[in-house]
């Protein structure tokens, strides 16, 4: 059976060292509670229909919910009140997700069951699992001010709608990153279409609006 890992950047790369590669940039604040969550996948939603990317909307809409939930429960553990930063870039066919928090702790991605796919009913555990599965790439980094940590995936559209033109979008602030490459824990998962088929569209029917 084929397994799948995650396709990391070289060390001490991120996309915030290619800045210039993203021609169109939105970025969203967020209070670290639950709303926070539908208040993000909305602004994904119209951003992917704006910059004509309607192939990427649903895994975007569906990662971003993910990210952003991981980042509001472990903020739920601080004393701070430090929002969270969502901040979407892209171009005619790609799109990348950074969701900063104030938490500098390394993501915890949870391991799959027994038959490789996370518990789509459980409340929790399954985000990192999705943003491996289903992006092109993804990490994550410290920043030292404010304090905390960026995680990020990108995620590929094999059949982009022109963007040309739509230079609406925003060019926001996220903190800097810590120098180092940063070490994650691989997340292993089936190498097969069906199964991330599966994975998808059941977290899609689970999502609540």
């Amino acid at each position: 059976m084929s397994t799948w890992s995650l396709a990391a950047l070289p060390a001490g790369e991120t996309p915030r060292d290619r800045a210039d590669a993203w021609p169109l940039r939105s970025s969203l604040e967020l209070g670290a509670a639950p709303a926070a969550v539908p208040r993000a996948r909305l602004h994904a939603r119209r951003l992917m229909r704006e910059w004509g990317l309607a192939g990427l909307a649903a895994i975007t809409e569906l990662l971003v919910s993910e990210l952003v939930t991981n980042s509001v429960k472990t903020m739920a553990d601080h004393d701070s009140q430090a929002p969270v930063h969502l901040r979407l870039s892209g171009d005619d066919a790609r799109v990348l997700i950074e969701v900063w928090d104030a938490d500098p702790r390394s993501p915890a991605p949870e391991d799959p069951g027994a038959d490789g796919l996370p518990d789509l009913e459980a409340e929790g555990g399954r985000g990192l699992f999705l943003v491996a599965a289903l992006s092109a790439r993804w990490n994550w980094h410290l920043t030292p001010q404010p304090a905390g940590k960026v995680v990020w995936c990108e995620l590929q559209d094999d059949q982009p709608e022109s963007a040309a033109g739509n230079g609406s979008a925003v060019r926001p602030f996220l903190p800097r990153r810590v120098p180092g490459a940063a070490r994650i824990r691989p997340v292993a998962a089936r190498l097969d279409p069906e199964v991330l088929r599966r994975i998808r569209d059941g977290l899609l029917d689970l999502r609540a609006y």
